[in-house]
């Protein structure tokens, strides 16, 4: 974290999470200006059957929420792209675990990805449910029963969607600042 005169204060956020999460998706929906992405086309046949890119060293986007500017990094998903993962969440405040909630046959891969990151911080985190909106998305308490051992404040999503991903974005700036302006819009979100 750092801070400038004019009161704004920097935060990294790093999103991580298994393959085909909605990593990337989500890192270009709340970003202010055009993401970079390091996507590249997959040769790995089992991944190839579920989408044609991959990242492969990561993605990064910046959004100004209020006092505060965000640089938002994405890992690759991947066990075989894991020494990008410790380059990557070098100073990093917050952590956003993101799991494709329609496919719980990947959400230890997640798990495993916590524990090697949240062994080494005591940086706040949030667990993003994503793609809640597909037809075979389990429900956001089955997500939080199965991370339930871990803790942490589980939030539904849907990356494609602009307010969607910034409710998640700004529930892991809360739990980073703890700041009362951020629940009262967390607050209004929800009813919504």
């Amino acid at each position: 974290m750092s801070s400038s005169k004019t009161g704004v204060s920097s935060y990294k956020i790093l999103v991580a999470g298994h393959f085909n999460a909605g990593k990337t998706t989500f890192i270009k929906t709340i970003s202010s200006g055009k993401a970079l992405s390091t996507e590249k086309k997959t040769y790995a046949t089992e991944e190839a059957l579920v989408k044609d890119l991959t990242t492969t060293a990561m993605d990064y986007g910046r959004i100004k929420i209020g006092k505060w500017e965000l640089s938002v990094y994405g890992i690759p998903g991947q066990e075989r792209f894991s020494f990008m993962w410790d380059v990557l969440s070098k100073r990093t405040d917050a952590y956003i675990f993101m799991v494709d909630s329609s496919d719980p046959s990947r959400w230890e891969e997640t798990l495993k990805q916590m524990d090697r990151f949240l062994s080494k911080t005591e940086a706040p985190y949030v667990i993003c449910a994503n793609k809640t909106d597909l037809p075979s998305a389990r429900p956001v308490e089955e997500v939080r029963d199965f991370f339930s051992q871990r803790g942490g404040r589980v939030v539904p999503c849907v990356a494609k969607q602009r307010d969607s991903a910034l409710l998640t974005l700004v529930v892991a700036l809360y739990e980073l600042t703890g700041s009362e302006k951020l629940l009262e819009v967390i607050k209004k979100f929800m009813e919504v």
